[in-house]
């Protein structure tokens, strides 16, 4: 379905908790990735600089949704993390997953949303969560936006982990679940280092390697318009 957009759409569309996170026109802005990549941080971010009265296209963690944000014109950020990392992040969420069909979907997500990289601004992880900031003004510089920038201040990243946890709650159910919640998590970290090695099996080494290259391409693409 990520190979046929409009079926996506009218998929996202025909589920209300989908549909309520769907860019459509009238949508301020657009934040997209990988699960695992900074999603939760960046919405609660822009939403603690901007309020929560804008419409946030978001957490649908699908290529097509990026392309759809492209169609309408609309101001986009695609995040993007270092693979081996999203997929161990992933793999904790989602236990059933193997790490060989985690890295194909890390790998499905980039590489259909490359074609419309001239559309949107890349968001790196390490840049996401340590400059934020500097993110919004290149969406304000690209798409002619005005849009309030993120400040690192200790307040500021404490109200943004008081909203991470927050929709973590509406997600679970009421409690904040430790492998979800998208901030750092030391029982995430522990998991994530006795999965490591599953990466090194040979099939999944082979499309890890894959996965670092297109996302070393998403991160140059970064840096160039950066310059």
């Amino acid at each position: 379905m990520a190979r046929a957009p409009y079926l996506w759409d009218l998929a996202m569309l025909v589920r209300p908790e989908k549909r309520e996170t769907l860019a459509r026109r009238g949508t301020a802005i657009v934040i997209e990735g990988f699960l695992r990549s900074g999603n939760t941080f960046s919405v609660a971010a822009f939403r603690v600089a901007n309020g929560h009265d804008l419409h946030v296209g978001r957490h649908l963690h699908g290529a097509p949704h990026v392309l759809r944000a492209v169609r309408l014109g609309l101001p986009t950020v695609v995040l993007v993390r270092e693979p081996g990392d999203a997929v161990l992040s992933y793999l904790i969420r989602r236990d059933s997953l193997t790490p060989h069909d985690a890295v194909l979907e890390y790998l499905d997500f980039y590489r259909t949303a490359w074609p419309a990289r001239e559309g949107f601004v890349v968001g790196p992880f390490d840049r996401v969560t340590g400059d934020f900031g500097g993110v919004i003004d290149e969406v304000n510089a690209r798409f002619g936006t005005s849009f309030m920038r993120f400040e690192h201040t200790p307040e500021n990243e404490a109200n943004a982990f008081r909203l991470v946890e927050d929709m973590n709650r509406l997600e679970s159910g009421g409690e904040v679940v430790e492998t979800h919640v998208g901030r750092p998590s030391g029982a995430r970290a522990r998991r994530k280092e006795e999965l490591r090695e599953l990466l090194s099996r040979p099939r999944t080494a082979a499309r890890l390697r894959e996965a670092e290259a297109l996302f070393q391409r998403y991160t140059d693409l970064a840096a160039q318009r950066a310059r």
